[in-house]
This record gives C-alpha cells, sequence and structure tokens, in this order.
C-alpha cells in the first residue's frame, strides 16, 4: 500500500507505504548491495551494478538498463545513516547519454508497526513536477518490487 502525497514544497515528493516484514529486515534492504540490486529500478529495467558505503560521507551507486539496453546511473552521497531508523542521502541521475538532472535530497524513515513496517520517503529538489511525478511512478514500481522480494 502506498500514499502518495505532492503536497509541500511545489516539486516536493513525500510517499508512504507498508512492508510486511520487520523495521530491520526492511532497512537492510535499503543499504545491502545484495538486496537494493532486487529492487532498485522501475520495471523493465535490471540493476547491472550496485555499490554501497552506508555511512555519512559514504557514497552509493547504482546503473540499471532497460531491455532496449538504455543504461541509467543513479549516486549520490549518505548525510546520515541512523540503523534502522533513517537515512538521508542525495541523489543524481544521469540518463543513457549522460545528461544529469538537478540533485535531489531522499530521506527514509523506517517505523515499526507491529510485524509491518511504515516507510516514509520524501524526495526534494526536483526541478519540475513533471520530473517529481516521473520519479514518483518509477518509485511506486520499486516498492513494489520491494515487496515481492520481502515476501520470498
Amino acid at each position: 500500500m502506498t500514499d502518495d502525497s505532492r503536497a509541500g514544497a511545489p516539486h516536493d515528493l513525500t510517499m508512504v507505504h507498508i512492508f510486511e516484514a520487520p523495521r530491520e529486515r526492511v532497512f537492510r534492504n535499503w543499504v545491502e548491495p545484495d538486496h537494493v540490486r532486487t529492487w532498485f529500478a522501475p520495471d523493465g529495467f535490471a540493476v547491472t551494478v550496485c555499490e554501497i558505503d552506508a555511512r555519512p560521507g559514504g557514497r552509493w551507486r547504482v546503473e540499471y538498463r532497460s531491455d532496449s539496453g538504455v543504461t541509467y546511473l543513479e549516486h549520490g552521497e549518505f548525510h546520515e545513516v541512523v540503523h534502522p531508523e533513517r537515512l538521508v542521502f542525495s541523489l543524481m541521475q544521469e540518463d543513457g547519454s549522460g545528461h544529469s538532472r538537478a540533485s535531489t535530497v531522499v530521506t527514509v524513515t523506517f517505523a515499526q508497526k507491529g510485524a509491518k513496517t511504515e516507510v516514509t520517503f520524501h524526495q526534494t529538489g526536483f526541478d519540475s513536477a513533471a520530473t517529481r511525478d516521473g520519479n514518483a511512478e518509477g518509485w511506486k514500481e520499486c516498492f513494489h518490487k520491494l515487496e515481492r522480494h520481502l515476501a520470498r
């Protein structure tokens, strides 16, 4: 279940999703490359490179390729890592031709709700509503992939 809100600053994105797994497990799936590579790409894409140094100042990098062979890159730096409660990191997106979009900042909080985990995802710094909305759709697909991965 994903609640998608585009209220707040003009180009901010906030999503709340309930995962059927304990907080510790959901958090690990955001910081361990073997898990991240299973879900951190929209439908029709596969992760080809996943490098994560989950500590303040640590860098991360994920490349993913479409079924038609187009490669995209997302990368950034961790600003906060509070295990298993909160992540704050920068996110820069580059398309297959090396064009970059504006850098955004992502804050993810993990709250235990019984046997489930409520993830609140907030991304700020988009340069347009269209870019924000496209990212919202991509994140929804990623969250559904993560949901399926956690169910295994």
